[in-house]
């Protein structure tokens, strides 16, 4: 079943065309990966989906039960005088979960992305990777029936590729629908369930062998 869908889309901004009459789809359950060269529009599509952006003409379908989105771009919206934990439990309370279930969802959320170690160190003294790796946390602290990554594989060594990918696939399984925009191809790859290629503004649906031999 479609969950979200762009019809027949376009956008602008000033004289740069990005999108023109271009169509996209994402099915229930499934995780969709996005690639194309830099500039193409990948983190404008993302936007839109998200409600970032409005395209300037064209139809956005959301299908979704609850429209719950959980996000992390690419500029995160860390506090960074405040500690890991702080970040989760702030963004639990400003989204109303009760502080019994903000607990429980960090304590998960902490060991899956591979975070106990940081959970008391103030966001200003993690690498870039960690800083990421806690932006999807809190992008997952809602429990959101639709997650959107942008870049979540930046800035992190094989071990965590393969720890997030695990935890990626997990998501899956508990039957979230998971959108991920990412240069690293081969990554991303073996966790799609399908990919698309963003490129001359318009979308292609394109098979994991041609995007491992164009981008891979």
């Amino acid at each position: 079943m479609v969950l979200i869908s762009l019809n027949n889309f376009s956008k602008s901004f000033g004289s740069k065309k990005v999108f023109s009459r271009a169509n996209f789809f994402v099915n229930r359950g499934e995780v969709l990966g996005v690639v194309g060269p830099s500039g193409s529009g990948k983190s404008v599509l993302i936007k839109i989906i998200i409600g970032f952006f409005l395209p300037d003409r064209g139809v956005l379908v959301n299908n979704s039960l609850s429209h719950s989105v959980g996000f992390s771009l690419q500029s995160n919206p860390l506090y960074d005088n405040l500690t890991v934990y702080q970040n989760l439990k702030y963004f639990g309370k400003v989204n109303n979960i009760p502080p019994k279930v903000i607990h429980s969802r960090i304590s998960s959320l902490l060991g899956s992305l591979s975070l106990n170690d940081y959970s008391k160190v103030l966001v200003r003294n993690l690498s870039g990777g960690t800083k990421k790796r806690v932006d999807i946390a809190c992008a997952l602290i809602t429990d959101p029936e639709v997650v959107v990554l942008d870049e979540p594989f930046l800035g992190l060594d094989p071990l965590l590729v393969n720890s997030l990918s695990e935890f990626i696939l997990s998501l899956k399984g508990s039957g979230k629908t998971i959108i991920i925009s990412s240069h690293r191809v081969p990554e991303l790859s073996k966790v799609c369930s399908r990919m698309v290629l963003v490129k001359n503004n318009l979308i292609y649906d394109i098979n994991k062998s041609q995007v491992l031999d164009a981008y891979g």
